[in-house]
């Protein structure tokens, strides 16, 4: 529809063949009239890649763009390909094992119609159990108080689903491509240093929970902290370097985030050690 930028859903995947059918549809019944969506197959070793090429061919309405990766890539990588494959002036990460609700896209591009300064407009979600169905909405996701930043804030933050502006993308470093995990925090830290970002009250994403994601993974918890304290190390030290506000952020606030990480590798080779003593 004239008038209406374009939006594309970016879609990382890698071995979620059982859920992504359903990520795409929901990624298709988008009610907002311009949509791209770009999958890109990190070497995947299940069905993933004949469930998602039997899907793009019974939509042929779905703008659609498949790319597959002959290896694993790893997350980062894979997320900063997913971007610099997209055309869209704005932009959100739609996990495999997600959905979002029909309205979603439409709901976060009504505020940047208004604002088109923003560089992020995002809400909340969903908690979902394996079969995507609510067990209550996420508090992690809020509006940042004033005076604080997603790197200092106390109360609210930055998730899923987070629209982003490409035009604000574009002055920053892009997503690292090293990052295991924690991406989309080095995204959000990076891009909250260069424009606003705004808080839509809503839940219009379904985290599915189960054994095998990201961020729930029991084995991979640890790892997941190490990159959450990487990235926002680097955020800090940017900011300092940049002479940016570090808002309620201090030297020693730092030094005890320090502390906390090193103590927790700490405990983390002792259980190691213990459980294979």
């Amino acid at each position: 529809m004239p008038g209406s930028p374009l939006v594309s859903i970016l879609i990382a995947n890698f071995n979620n063949g059982r859920f992504i059918a359903e990520t795409m549809e929901s990624a298709v019944r988008q009610t907002y009239p311009n949509t791209e969506f770009v999958i890109v197959d990190d070497g995947s070793e299940d069905d993933s890649l004949s469930v998602i090429e039997r899907f793009i061919s019974a939509h042929p309405e779905a703008k659609a763009r498949l790319v597959k990766n002959t290896d694993h890539k790893g997350c980062g990588r894979i997320k900063r390909q997913c971007v610099e494959l997209s055309e869209g002036q704005y932009f959100c990460f739609l996990d495999p094992d997600d959905t979002i609700v029909p309205e979603a896209v439409a709901t976060l591009m009504e505020v940047f119609k208004a604002h088109p300064e923003y560089g992020i407009v995002y809400c909340t979600h969903y908690l979902c159990n394996e079969n995507l169905e609510p067990q209550g909405v996420s508090t992690y996701p809020g509006r940042i108080p004033e005076g604080q930043s997603h790197l200092t804030s106390t109360e609210g933050h930055i998730s899923a689903l987070a629209l982003c502006n490409r035009k604000i993308y574009d002055q920053t470093l892009g997503i690292n491509a090293s990052y295991q995990v924690s991406e989309d925090q080095d995204l959000y830290l990076k891009m909250e240093e260069m424009a606003p970002v705004f808080f839509v009250d809503k839940p219009l994403y379904y985290y599915r929970k189960h054994d095998h994601n990201t961020s729930w993974d029991d084995n991979k918890v640890f790892n997941n902290f190490y990159w959450k304290y990487i990235c926002e190390k680097a955020a800090y030290q940017r900011r300092r370097r940049q002479q940016l506000r570090v808002d309620n952020l201090s030297r020693k606030e730092m030094r005890k985030r320090s502390f906390s990480f090193y103590w927790r590798c700490c405990k983390n080779l002792f259980r190691k050690k213990f459980a294979h003593a």
